[in-house]
């Protein structure tokens, strides 16, 4: 039977980072992917922030397809709001590469990656856990961290909590007609949960999705019928992609011998359901915590809580402030947000503010600045806001 200190399970951006880490600090990794290959399937919209990329510790590579620097944000009425940065605020990669060379990485700082790995059963037994895998290999570790995504069954069996909401997601990638292929479009009101995208993936094409809280496969065919969407695209789509994306992280994502990262622990931006950026943070805190109990031979859920302590400390306030922004976004009616839109796009000052510091990893920072700036206009949007806090 195979040993090793630490067992990280799936090879996604937080789960290479997770045996990265844990190599780094010591000890032996081994890195599970159920598939035959890392970096599929895509269950994301392929869009990162600076900071995103800068935790991935990456240098660049084949992976970054282009740099955005606006957006243009519409309104169920029809209202819009644009601003463009004078430089890059965000990366359009290619996940498949780029979560091999995550991959790649974590096997170059000492952890092994064992493709097709499944991991069936999870097992008690002195000293440490026992994995059982599908082809009925069997693999001794003293700690797992599971980074399985968003359904994550063996961490629900763990004890970990599955997050507070998931949304339903789908995406298609088509050939369009872009209006600015430096900017992302953001269409507000299209589905109860989020909100619908259009990201620029090429000379002429694009990725288009949503997330919603139900049904998101049915309610983008219904968006790709809009005629603002309809009439740009210029041809069938070359990807349809679906999947969960988790809001509201659980009060505690460790347990005995065992920690979840990433979507297994619903630590992801419910502003814009970005997962890389917060999932990377919070994997390298788990891969050092988890080596460190490892070494010590002290896997006991009160040495492994210090994962919860040191990644909330790091995440926490900006997943809060972004699920009550969410809530607020929910709460809105269709005139709710036209008039939100407006005021914005009325207040040059708020449009510099934004171009200057927009973040979409770190939106909590934007907001604050923008309030400091709405002037008297604030009291006329008190009635919006008070979703936030209801």
């Amino acid at each position: 039977m195979d040993q090793c200190d630490v067992a990280v399970i799936g090879a996604g951006p937080a789960g290479s980072m997770a045996a990265k880490y844990a190599a780094t600090s010591g000890s032996k990794v081994f890195l599970l992917e159920e598939h035959s290959s890392v970096g599929w399937p895509i269950e994301c919209a392929g869009l990162l922030g600076l900071e995103a990329m800068q935790e991935s510790e990456l240098t660049g590579g084949a992976f970054i397809l282009q740099g955005l620097r606006g957006a243009a944000v519409f309104s169920p009425g029809g209202f819009r709001l644009d601003f463009k940065a004078k430089n890059c605020k965000a990366l359009v990669v290619d996940r498949r590469l780029f979560d091999r060379a995550l991959a790649r990485d974590a096997l170059q700082k000492g952890a092994e990656l064992r493709l097709r790995s499944a991991v069936r059963k999870i097992r008690k037994e002195q000293g440490g856990l026992v994995l059982t895998l599908a082809d009925g290999e069997e693999i001794r570790t003293h700690v797992v961290i599971s980074a399985e995504g968003v359904r994550a069954r063996l961490a629900r069996l763990a004890g970990i909590k599955p997050p507070s909401k998931v949304l339903s997601g789908a995406q298609v990638e088509v050939p369009f007609a872009l209006e600015d292929r430096e900017g992302v479009e953001v269409h507000l009101g299209e589905s109860p949960g989020l909100f619908a995208w259009v990201i620029p993936s090429g000379e002429q094409a694009a990725r288009i999705g949503l997330c919603a809280c139900d049904r998101g496969y049915d309610r983008l065919k219904a968006f790709l019928k809009k005629d603002v969407i309809k009439k740009r695209i210029l041809g069938s789509p070359v990807g349809l992609f679906v999947g969960g994306l988790p809001l509201g992280p659980p009060a505690v994502a460790s347990a005995d011998r065992f920690l979840a990262v990433g979507d297994a622990a619903g630590q992801v931006k419910p502003t814009s359901g970005g997962g890389i950026y917060p999932g990377l943070v919070a994997a390298k805190i788990a891969g050092r915590v988890a080596a460190a109990a490892a070494l010590d031979d002290d896997c006991s859920m009160k040495r492994l809580g210090e994962y919860d302590r040191l990644w909330r400390a790091a995440l926490g306030r900006e997943l809060d402030v972004g699920l009550r922004a969410n809530r607020m976004l929910n709460k809105m009616s269709p005139e709710d947000l036209d008039e939100v839109v407006c005021c914005l796009a009325g207040k040059p000052s708020l449009l510099r503010i934004i171009e200057a510091h927009g973040d979409i990893d770190r939106p909590s920072r934007l907001m604050a600045m923008m309030l400091v700036h709405l002037d008297w206009d604030a009291i006329r949007l008190a009635r919006l806001l008070r979703f936030a806090l209801g």
